[in-house]
């Protein structure tokens, strides 16, 4: 499959918020967001995450698994957010799971609400009817924006997520189309 790679403004946004897919001249920059300690937490990946991490991100995207779009204020890019599928053919390929980081000084502004709307759009557009996530039951912050925009809580994994010593339980949420 291939996609556009045209920057997409959300026009009902009064916002600056714009969604560009990532370049591979600024995985440095998504790199540095993916150590940051906030959203590090987060992830299943340990850090410190490498740039060679990331790059093999990268080559996922290259291939169509993985969809990732920067997040960008002004000439800045704040978080990221995108979803990864599998391959047409398989008895899930309808399905999107996304993901979505943003850095801790614009928590709280909008911003994630309107990734997830965008992110919504570009599933839908692509042809899929779900979306989904797993999130650590520790990310209430989280959960609680997803409840708004419709996601319900599917199951629970029982102590699936280790970090700093404590296990937390990973929430699946899903929303249809």
């Amino acid at each position: 499959m291939k996609f556009s790679i045209l920057p997409v403004d959300l026009k009902e946004s009064s916002s600056s918020v714009r969604f560009y897919p990532v370049q591979e001249s600024e995985l440095g920059r998504i790199n540095e967001l993916c150590n940051t300690p906030e959203i590090a937490d987060n992830f299943e990946t340990i850090p410190p995450i490498s740039m060679e991490t990331t790059r093999a991100m990268w080559n996922y995207m290259q291939s169509g698994i993985v969809s990732l779009w920067g997040i960008h204020m002004n000439t800045r890019i704040v978080g990221g957010a995108g979803f990864y599928v599998q391959p047409p053919g398989t008895k899930i390929s309808h399905v999107a799971t996304f993901f979505l980081y943003l850095e801790p000084a614009y928590w709280g502004m909008g911003i994630g609400r309107e990734a997830i709307l965008f992110l919504e759009r570009e599933a839908k557009d692509r042809g899929y009817t779900k979306m989904e996530c797993l999130v650590t039951s520790m990310n209430s912050r989280a959960i609680r924006l997803y409840e708004r925009l419709g996601y319900l809580q599917e199951g629970i994994k029982k102590k699936a997520f280790f970090n700093n010593g404590e296990y937390s339980d990973l929430v699946l949420m899903g929303k249809f189309f």
